[in-house]
């Protein structure tokens, strides 16, 4: 580092942020009274049509474009003529759009050749307002402030949470006016959003408003997206906020240090994370990740709550099927998503000459990738313009990204959407759009100001406040777009696409064994580092590695070491005498220098953040026991370990636990009788969770002990498939349809659904094939499935949204998956 990017950076660890921002306000506000502000100004008039242009006059980063309507016809043309289009000139500089759907894909999942560093949007923000956040790193850095709050948008979280975002709702719903006109986005939308965003920052919640009033502002500055030109009201926005978040840190800091309870916040988690817990020393880059995630639960939910309900009204007979049918509440979310596209855009830069759909595109070039547009093409989406709540590949829209900078919140914001209609159809038989929307002015936002509306009760009579309905409807083409006798809309099958899902973005690298040594009778560990010498993808407790030992030999094994280590890995393999031989593998043939291909970190027994803990190990199950140990330790839980063994000698890492009485140590040997599960587990506690790893016998027996038990409390990892009784109503034999690639495929006895789509030329990816990893899952789009897997938890399964496809079946005669 230089002295003075040194000096810079010891300044600003001293200097409080506002102190900071006010300094560089004042220094603007100076050079303006000698030289021009450098911000573009924008005046509004009429867009020509595009079909009148040349293509090299098309400028689609015109920030009235999305205001004006016009943005469907442009992107159309780009589409369909220049999908890699080059703008020589604009406000924003020379920029490439990339706007088809596996263009932006491409360029989206690879983080090497398209940079996100330094911004992820087309201009750049006014000086000292450019602040760092890690949508706008790429990995390693990414990856590590990522995590650091990941956890508070995980599963089991969200199904925590969702009680607490019903009850919300249901307060704003509860005190909306019936029979006259008010504003949508002001009282649902706006409202909503910053309710739950002090929730996740354990906001003042009297003050949640500013949240919303903050981020309009400081991500709206004409330079970066073509907003306002006021950088006064930006400057002075960012200053308060950098001080009350400042205050919230700090007061947090304090808490924890005497000993409270650390609560399950983003604030908390950075706090916790060893790569994040000096981020206010950091602090333009600690008030740009709170921006970040501020910006992300604002204008991704808010503005879909608005055009998901724009759509309903342009859509009148989409809304009457919504209506007979509330069950489509869920599939409805992702055409919101697709339909309305809250970010239209993310930016790259190119980290080298390359070449995208036949354009040749130089190192340091912007390439922006059009979100909206891609959303909205008509190579993967039908009749895409058309709002259609049963749409079969909507799941596939981008609004979200893909990738490695794919939204962490994308769960949350779905869970919102879906609980906003669900409560709204109980009390509304109709939700009026009555005069025409004003909307942002952004390049970036596609969002609205204000939006009237009128509220019809549930049994009221429906009345005409207005023709905008009326006047802005739109019938679809009922030849391209008839619902099936099922029910869903009949459409071409859309081209095969990279898809989420626990399978979903797994890095793969190459891996050299750099340690061997016993850590117990018949267990090894290993040290494993990066073949290249790199750094190693972080990881969480209870993630386990995908080790390809030799070809056709590849197995699980869970990740048990340091998790700050970011050098090396360590697994510890039991070698087992009945194994299928890759424990045998490990124990007499890899030596130390012997390198292996792997895939990870994976991630399907994370450990959810609770106050107290019980875990129960049996044997070689300590390995992923011991890193949610180390967690636990850190965040200050309560927590309690019951470790089985055949014998002390037998029982890796005993010694790590010696003199502690929280641990609880059963060697049969000395033992000479079972463990009593009824003492050990008692009965549930709301605060305490339960983990559990090790042989199928303990896992099954503690599974069974605790089927009673509500919700998620206990947690169970398998290292080989759970024993499954076959449910009354097995069928022998079932069909499956493959949704996307439209082929319809008999399952026969002894057969499995992998297989069988396989073979009829479905994508689909598989490894353990025994219901362990969670790589070969699908989404259900109709049909009931027999989970057979030891992936998905009791509450997952019950939804019966997603199946395993290498060993569960179908209790239904017909499986239709979106394969």
């Amino acid at each position: 580092m230089r002295v003075r990017d040194t000096i810079i950076t010891k300044a600003q660890a001293v200097v409080p942020m506002e102190r900071q921002i006010q300094g560089l306000h004042l220094w603007q506000r100076a050079k303006r009274l000698v030289v021009d502000d450098g911000q573009p100004h924008f005046t509004e008039s009429p867009l020509p049509d595009v079909a009148g242009l040349d293509l090299t006059d098309i400028d689609v980063s015109d920030p009235f474009l999305w205001r004006q309507g016009a943005w469907e016809s442009y992107f159309r043309r780009l589409r369909d003529e220049s999908p890699v289009h080059y703008r020589a000139d604009s406000a924003f500089g020379p920029f490439w759009s990339v706007t088809r759907y596996d263009d932006i894909v491409r360029v989206d999942k690879d983080f090497e050749t398209f940079s996100a560093e330094p911004q992820i949007i087309l201009g750049a923000p006014p000086e000292g307002l450019d602040i760092e956040m890690f949508i706008a790193m790429d990995p390693p850095r990414h990856d590590q402030q990522r995590a650091a709050v990941q956890g508070v948008v995980a599963p089991q979280n969200l199904e925590e949470m969702e009680g607490l975002i019903r009850s919300r709702v249901a307060e704003v719903l509860d005190e909306l006016p019936v029979g006259e006109p008010f504003d949508w986005v002001d009282r649902v939308s706006i409202e909503l959003t910053s309710r739950m965003l002090a929730t996740l920052l354990d906001f003042p919640y009297d003050e949640r408003r500013k949240l919303v009033e903050w981020t309009d502002l400081v991500a709206a500055s004409a330079s970066a997206t073509g907003g306002s030109t006021d950088t006064d009201a930006s400057y002075r926005a960012a200053a308060e906020a950098a001080r009350s978040f400042s205050a919230l840190w700090h007061d947090k800091a304090a808490r924890l240090a005497a000993g409270e309870t650390p609560g399950y916040d983003l604030i908390t988690l950075m706090q916790l994370s060893e790569d994040t817990k000096d981020l206010i020393d950091r602090p333009m880059e600690f008030l740009g990740n709170i921006v970040l995630l501020v910006v992300g639960g604002n204008d991704t939910t808010r503005n879909s709550m608005t055009g998901g309900l724009l759509a309903l009204n342009r859509f009148p007979e989409q809304f009457d099927r919504l209506r007979e049918n509330p069950a489509l509440v869920p599939k409805m979310v992702h055409e919101i998503l697709r339909w309305q596209t809250p970010l239209a855009y993310m930016r790259r830069v190119a980290t080298r000459d390359t070449v995208l759909n036949g354009q040749f595109i130089r190192k340091g070039d912007k390439v922006v990738m059009w979100y909206a547009s891609a959303n909205r093409d008509e190579r993967t989406f039908e009749n895409p313009d058309d709002f259609v709540i049963d749409r079969r590949n909507a799941r596939h829209h981008l609004a979200f990204g893909i990738g490695t900078h794919r939204c962490m919140g994308s769960r949350l914001a779905e869970m919102q959407l879906r609980i906003l209609w669900e409560e709204l159809l109980t009390r509304f038989d109709d939700i009026e759009v009555v005069e025409e929307p004003t909307r942002v002015q952004s390049n970036f936002v596609r969002g609205y100001g204000s939006m009237s509306v009128v509220l019809t009760p549930k049994g009221g009579e429906r009345r005409q406040y207005g023709t905008w309905r009326e006047r802005n409807a739109t019938k679809a083409d009922r030849n391209s777009t008839t619902p099936d006798a099922g029910g869903s809309t009949a459409s071409a099958p859309a081209p095969e696409v990279p898809r989420g899902g626990r399978s979903a973005e797994r890095t793969q690298l190459d891996l050299r064994v750099t340690g061997r040594r016993a850590v117990a009778e018949g267990v090894v560990e290993l040290t494993l580092t990066d073949a290249g010498g790199g750094s190693l993808p972080p990881w969480t407790p209870g993630a386990h590695v995908e080790l390809t030992l030799k070809p056709g030999l590849v197995r699980h094994y869970s990740l048990c070491g340091d998790l700050a280590d970011r050098s090396s890995w360590t697994v510890a393999v039991l070698r087992e005498p009945d194994g299928r031989g890759g424990s045998a593998h490990v124990h007499d043939e890899l030596v130390e220098g012997a390198t292996l291909r792997a895939r990870g970190p994976i991630d399907n027994f994370a450990l959810v953040p609770a106050s107290r803990y019980l875990f129960l190990a049996g044997g070689i199950g300590i390995t992923p026991i011991r890193a949610m140990i180390a967690a636990a330790r850190s965040a200050g839980a309560e927590w309690n370990l019951v470790y089985v063994g055949r014998s002390r000698s037998s029982m890796a890492f005993l010694d790590e636990f010696d003199g502690d009485d929280r641990v609880t140590v059963w060697a049969k040997d000395e033992r000479g009788e079972r463990l009593d599960l009824d003492t050990v587990l008692g009965e549930p506690r709301p605060d305490t969770l339960v983990y559990c790893c090790g042989p199928a016998a303990l896992l099954d027996a503690v599974e069974t002990r605790c089927t009673p038990w509500p919700g998620e409390i206990l947690h169970l990892e398998r290292f080989a498939a759970r024993t499954v009784a076959v449910p009354d109503g097995a069928l022998d034999s079932f069909e499956v349809e493959c949704a996307r690639t439209g082929v319809t495929v008999t399952v026969a006895d002894g057969a499995t659904i992998f297989d069988a789509v396989e073979q009829a030329g479905a994508d689909v990816i598989g490894s353990c094939m025994e219901g362990i990893c969670g790589t070969c899952e699908a989404d259900v789009l109709s049909g009931t499935p027999d989970h057979r897997d030891s992936v998905l938890s009791r509450a997952e399964r019950e939804r019966g949204d997603t199946v395993m496809t290498c060993v569960s079946r179908s209790l239904s005669s017909k499986l239709v998956l979106d394969l």
